[in-house]
């Protein structure tokens, strides 16, 4: 029982051991597993590891293959960069060397640059003497071609009248027209007319312009231009001047076109010249109407801007758009109504001026050119434009302006002493584009209707006698010009001083030979007059000074033994005067020993009397007015005669 206890302890005993070791054991396990766990994940950690660190390997490979290659280049590039540095030092050394040798020869080029300089200044020079040369050439030509030149256009049948006869029989290439009688058959119903230049109906703006287009030319150098339109109402005078109704660039008139051309010119020549060009518009049937509608006055003299209406508004315009939209304004503006002739008969004349003044850059020098654009209002027959009323008054006037318009041009084709400028407002503006200071076109406007007949006739005589109008050159109105001008009038003065005292000395022996009749006094007045050594010019100068002491209300025309004058219309002398012109008129009789025999005019001194009275007409543009010499006046005295001498310009 006791080993059985004892067994039975013994076995309790070991099962407790056994339990414990059960538990130690699962203690130990657990601890395996976790240490297992725990080298798993370092395991898993390592190879984590593993595998970034082999691909920081592959980087680091890659970027030092990378870098290598950089190594190399970089290496080549220094090879490169050392041959181009010593490529460099090489060019450096031959640059050093041709700047020494450039420093040599730096005053030899700069001395042939002087003188290469130098010759371009005298070039530039000559090219501006060669161009004012050209312009003055240019305007001789337009001078050549006559001062009114005269062209003619015949305005097409209009729609309806395609079928109807026609007056014109034959336009020439050279400027003839012939109009056929409808009333006569044959030959003997034909009319041959020559004009400088015929346009017939086919003719297009652009080619009536470009026989036009050279004048505007002569505007911006300094001349004045006049081109008008002449004809009866309904033959297409605006139609010329102006186009249609919102016209076109290709319907474009004169006016549209000239202005147009003028900018063009101006801006070609703005490297050597500055242009401020002005705009007038106005318009005129029984007095004259600027474009802002207010009633003018008009002046009995020029003025300095080319027209007599001085008071109308000039507007500033700079280029073609701003000319277009004044003349349309001014289009609006003139009066038009309808008549049996014409759906829109102008019932004024409308007159465009142009004023330009121009100023050489190079030589300072300035100029004044104006060109006036005229549009007659067209002469009509009362019976056949069937107007009443007001529009009959309108017609009264215009045919009245018109028909002084021909007054005036007969008069300066008969070369009469008198021409009846005043006669109307429309002569009187016209005055100086008819007076010879301008060069003047007039286009001739033709109704080609069998029923115009009459009054086709009618305006090419008219046109005809315009024709044969000779006005003279026209002239440049520059201030270097005038200057010299002012300077020969200067100097003429000084010679007519000397001469002065040459006709006391006359005077002086006419006194000494009537005091002392034993002394031969005429023989040494003779010798004198014999002998002495006078120029032409002196002459001319001193018969001048004889004919103005005479003109003034002096007695010298007593003494045949000194001079003797010849008869002159002693107004127009006296208005020649006036003007400030220094013109010779009629020459005086010099009296040779005989008392009887006058001096021999030589063929010379006419073209030089001529000549200084040409000179005389341009010098009157400067100076309007000169101071009047005095008479040499005769007082009574015993046994003596007292001689007052004469006063000059001061």
């Amino acid at each position: 029982m006791k080993e059985k206890e004892q067994t039975n302890i013994e076995l309790s005993t070991l099962k407790q051991e056994l339990e414990r070791a059960k538990r130690t054991l699962e203690l130990e396990k657990a601890k395996m597993d976790e240490k297992r766990k725990l080298e798993e994940e370092d395991v898993i950690k390592m190879m984590k590891e593993k595998e970034q660190t082999n691909n920081e390997l592959s980087a680091l490979k890659q970027e030092l293959e990378i870098t290598k290659k950089t190594y190399e280049l970089r290496c080549l590039q220094m090879e490169t960069e050392a041959k181009d540095a010593k490529e460099l030092r090489l060019s450096s050394e031959c640059i050093k060397r041709e700047i020494l040798k450039a420093q040599k020869s730096y005053s030899e080029e700069f001395n042939c640059l002087g003188l290469k300089f130098k010759k371009l200044s005298v070039e530039s020079e000559n090219y501006h003497l060669v161009i004012a040369e050209n312009r003055k050439l240019f305007n001789e030509l337009q001078d050549l071609k006559g001062n009114i030149r005269v062209y003619c256009r015949v305005r097409p049948l209009l729609s309806g009248q395609a079928e109807k006869r026609t007056t014109i029989e034959h336009i020439g290439e050279n400027g003839e027209l012939v109009v056929g009688n409808p009333s006569k058959q044959g030959k003997d119903g034909n009319r041959l007319f020559r004009f400088n230049k015929v346009y017939g109906p086919n003719a297009t703006q652009g080619e009536v312009f470009s026989d036009t287009q050279p004048l505007i030319r002569c505007v911006l150098d300094g001349y004045n231009v006049c081109i008008f339109a002449y004809g009866q109402t309904g033959s297409g005078k605006t139609y010329t001047m102006t186009g249609p109704n919102g016209a076109t660039e290709e319907e474009w008139g004169v006016n549209y076109r000239a202005l147009n051309d003028l900018f063009n010119i101006s801006q070609n020549r703005s490297s050597s010249f500055m242009y401020e060009v002005g705009v007038q518009i106005i318009q005129y049937s029984q007095t004259f109407v600027s474009l802002d509608l207010h009633t003018l006055g008009i002046k009995t003299v020029s003025q300095e801007n080319g027209l007599a209406v001085p008071d109308a508004s000039m507007y500033p315009v700079r280029s073609t758009s701003d000319v277009i939209e004044l003349m349309n304004i001014g289009l609006n503006n003139r009066a038009v109504s309808a008549t049996a002739l014409n759906e829109r008969s102008s019932r004024s004349h409308s007159v465009v001026s142009i004023h330009v003044r121009g100023k050489d850059l190079h030589t300072g020098t300035t100029s004044q050119g104006n060109l006036h654009l005229v549009d007659l209002a067209g002469s009509e027959r009362v019976d056949r434009s069937e107007v009443t009323g007001d529009r009959l008054r309108e017609a009264q006037h215009i045919n009245k302006s018109l028909s002084a318009l021909g007054d005036v041009i007969f008069a300066l084709a008969q070369k009469s002493s008198h021409v009846p400028y005043r006669n109307s407002k429309l002569t009187q503006l016209l005055q100086t584009s008819l007076g010879g200071q301008a060069k003047t076109l007039m286009f001739v406007q033709l109704n080609p209707d069998v029923s115009s007949y009459s009054e086709t006739v009618s305006t090419l005589k008219f046109a005809e006698r315009v024709s044969g109008v000779e006005l003279g050159a026209a002239r440049s109105s520059k201030e270097g010009n005038i200057k010299e001008l002012m300077e020969q009038v200067a100097s003429l003065k000084d010679t007519i001083s000397k001469k002065d005292g040459e006709i006391e000395q006359l005077q002086l022996l006419k006194d000494l030979k009537n005091a002392y009749p034993g002394v031969n006094g005429q023989k040494q007045g003779t010798s004198i007059l014999k002998h002495d050594p006078m120029s032409v010019d002196d002459f001319k100068q001193q018969s001048r000074f004889l004919k103005r002491s005479k003109y003034s209300g002096g007695d010298i025309n007593q003494d045949a033994e000194i001079s003797e004058y010849g008869d002159g219309d002693r107004e127009d002398r006296l208005s020649d005067f006036s003007d400030g012109c220094v013109s010779l008129g009629t020459e005086p009789d010099i009296l040779t020993d005989e008392g009887t025999k006058p001096l021999e005019k030589s063929e010379k001194n006419k073209v030089l009397s001529r000549s200084i009275r040409k000179l005389g007409e341009t010098t009157s543009s400067v100076s309007r007015s000169l101071p009047r010499t005095p008479s040499i006046r005769k007082t009574a005295a015993t046994n003596s005669i007292s001689v007052k001498p004469p006063r000059r310009w001061q």
